[in-house]
């Protein structure tokens, strides 16, 4: 499947890379010149009392998309926090097509009140705006939230800022699993190894993660919830157990097991339970991938004679060559 997202390209090279080599780099999307969408962040209204200014995260999860530009909006007294505030001329004639405003206010016991719109400098009109009422260690995520709004809203497309990323990070001999925000921040260790760990995959309710470790000095699937701690096994059959992918409804995944001799695709339930082979051949098959409906699997085979991708109904049949690629 292709994805244009130039985001999501440049998040799958930084989750290759250790944290080390990270630090050392820095990407610069580029390929959207003059479709970048301008627009203009006005601090909120108070934000200054916070450790870390929510517009300075929501301007960095907008530009790390590469869909926008960011236009100064420096220099403005007062800025704005109001739609009666904006001065229209002035923020058309820096270049913004966009803007967004609000404020931020402490209410009783920890709370705080985050107030946000997003105004289209053109129509002088407002497009859409929200109020949360969060705690202090919510503001980082809210800040991510009004992000994914001005995302969706200006693009058409949810926003994916407020998630979260898996990665495994490799310092010296030892291994972690690791889960973070989406821009990095808040990175929690999952699990930590002298053996390799591989292959982590979310589950669709975003509590569970799969994983692949070699701690036992063999491949073998593990789930582990993120809410409690506690992991069982997926998959520890003869030979190799690998490459985890979860049925969208999370009550199954695909796994590629040499239990029987190649390697062949199978589906085993979330318990680990009734392990069924679906494709059945004297080849190579792996990288499963359930279809977004669940109704397919998606996987790389070499049956043709060369790595290619195929498609199969997860309750299996035939499988239908997808590329012809030399």
């Amino acid at each position: 499947m292709k994805n244009k997202n130039p985001f999501c390209l440049a998040l799958a090279l930084w989750l290759t890379l250790s944290a080390n080599a990270y630090a050392q780099l820095k990407i610069e999307i580029t390929g959207f010149g003059s479709t970048q969408l301008p627009i203009a962040i006005a601090p909120l209204k108070g934000e200054e009392a916070l450790p870390q200014k929510l517009t300075e995260i929501v301007a960095a999860d907008l530009a790390r998309s590469g869909v926008f530009k960011l236009i100064d909006s420096g220099g403005l007294n007062p800025v704005p926090a109001e739609p009666a505030d904006v001065q229209y001329p002035t923020w058309k004639t820096r270049g913004a097509d966009a803007l967004v405003i609000g404020s931020v206010s402490p209410l009783s016991n920890g709370v705080w009140d985050v107030r946000f719109r997003l105004m289209d400098v053109l129509k002088q009109s407002q497009l859409t705006g929200f109020a949360y009422q969060v705690s202090a260690a919510q503001l980082r995520s809210t800040a991510h939230k009004i992000a994914d709004a001005i995302y969706e809203k200006l693009t058409g497309d949810a926003g994916v800022f407020s998630t979260r990323i898996t990665y495994v990070v490799k310092r010296g001999t030892r291994f972690e699993l690791q889960v973070a925000d989406a821009d990095g921040v808040g990175a929690q260790t999952v699990l930590a190894s002298n053996e390799p760990i591989i292959s982590p995959a979310w589950a669709p309710d975003g509590t569970r993660l799969a994983y692949v470790s070699f701690e036992r000095k063999k491949p073998i699937v593990y789930i582990q919830s993120l809410v409690t701690g506690a992991r069982t096994v997926l998959a520890n059959f003869k030979g190799s157990n690998s490459a985890p992918a979860w049925s969208p409804d999370g009550r199954r995944l695909a796994v590629v097991l040499t239990k029987d001799g190649n390697s062949q695709i199978y589906l085993i339930n979330a318990d680990g339970s009734n392990a069924v082979r679906l494709t059945n051949t004297g080849t190579i098959d792996t990288e499963p991938n359930f279809s977004p409906d669940g109704k397919y699997v998606i996987f790389t085979s070499d049956r043709g004679g060369s790595p290619q991708i195929y498609r199969m109904p997860a309750a299996g049949g035939n499988a239908e060559r997808l590329t012809f690629n030399r």
